[in-house]
């Protein structure tokens, strides 16, 4: 058997039309390709906003349920508003750090006496009030 040396090959027709076709399905499926997977991305980031806004859904039935409950509509009338139950006794903490003036001698009754209100329109009166207030300034 002897080798030969110096034969070129050259392609034949077949393999020249297999590598035509081999170009044309790849300049072909690029773009779907790339089209897949930019929307393979989308549908990720669209799963991960539904999953934040689910979070956000629950987070606010969850303190729209709580409002159901008297006992929290109770204490936050009572921190918010400084609403008080009849016969509370209300006291009111002043900031130290701030130099106040020393308060006018008050005259003090030693006769029991009894305030004459109507409590539905000191009610009424309250939640218009806070209704209308500014929101409080928080201090840093």
């Amino acid at each position: 058997m002897s080798k030969r040396r110096g034969i070129e090959h050259r392609p034949t027709g077949g393999s020249v039309l297999i590598l035509i076709a081999l170009v044309v399905a790849v300049a072909t499926l690029t773009p779907t390709v790339q089209q897949l997977i930019g929307q393979r991305q989308h549908i990720a980031q669209l799963e991960e906003e539904i999953a934040l806004t689910t979070e956000e859904i629950e987070a606010l039935e969850q303190g729209q349920a709580r409002w159901e409950d008297p006992a929290f509509v109770k204490a936050q009338a009572r921190g918010r508003l400084l609403f008080v139950e009849p016969g509370d006794t209300t006291y009111v903490v002043v900031d130290e750090s701030t130099p106040q003036a020393p308060p006018d001698p008050v005259d003090v009754s030693v006769e029991v006496h009894e305030t004459r209100t109507d409590s539905g329109e000191l009610y009424l009166d309250s939640l218009i009030r806070s209704a209308t207030a500014d929101a409080p300034q928080e201090t840093p």
